[in-house]
């Protein structure tokens, strides 16, 4: 009795009527898949980025910082595809295609951000319905967050977005098509 007392406070299972060797179970990590595989590997930590996309140059002008089209966007892209779940190239075109039709509305339809941000801002809510469903890594739901934010944190959120975030998905695009594949 004591040791099934003693299983108990340590955090595992244990059985009523069952034999001593066979009654302690490990506690189930919720990372874990039925098989007890790690569904979420660490990968280490993501690259970091600026808080805004932009830097001044020696006349006072915007120009988009190197970090966001560079290595630590193939990095980022390696993590996604190596995800759990893996980030797959149609559903990273699912998102980057949703980004190009606001795009379109902005530069073609000649529309003012007021009248495209909810349909950027949705892009939360979308990614958080697909990390739940376990369609995409938590990673790559956490990079759409993080540059919503980013985008509408700015002074000038339709630069931000045209000139800032579009590239930075563009490059993850191009990077992301060696590493990732589709279903």
């Amino acid at each position: 009795m004591a040791m099934r007392d003693a299983l108990r406070r340590a955090g595992f299972d244990v059985g009523e009527n069952q034999e001593e060797e066979t009654m302690a179970r490990a506690p189930r990590d919720r990372r874990q898949d039925r098989g007890g595989r790690d569904r979420r590997p660490d990968q280490g930590a993501p690259p970091r980025f600026p808080d805004s996309y932009f830097g001044k140059d020696e006349r006072g002008d915007d120009y988009l910082l190197p970090v966001f089209v560079s290595t630590e966007v193939d990095e980022l892209a390696k993590r996604f595809a190596n995800g759990n779940p893996r980030l797959t190239t149609g559903q990273l075109r699912r998102f980057f295609n949703h980004c190009r039709e606001i795009e379109r509305r902005l530069r073609v339809e000649d529309r003012s951000w007021e009248q495209v941000s909810a349909e950027f801002v949705k892009l939360r809510s979308h990614a958080q319905n697909a990390e739940a469903r376990r369609l995409i890594p938590r990673d790559f739901q956490q990079f759409i967050d993080r540059n919503v934010d980013r985008v509408t944190a700015s002074e000038n959120p339709r630069s931000a977005f045209l000139d800032g975030f579009i590239q930075h998905f563009e490059a993850l695009v191009g990077f992301g098509s060696a590493y990732m594949r589709d279903r």
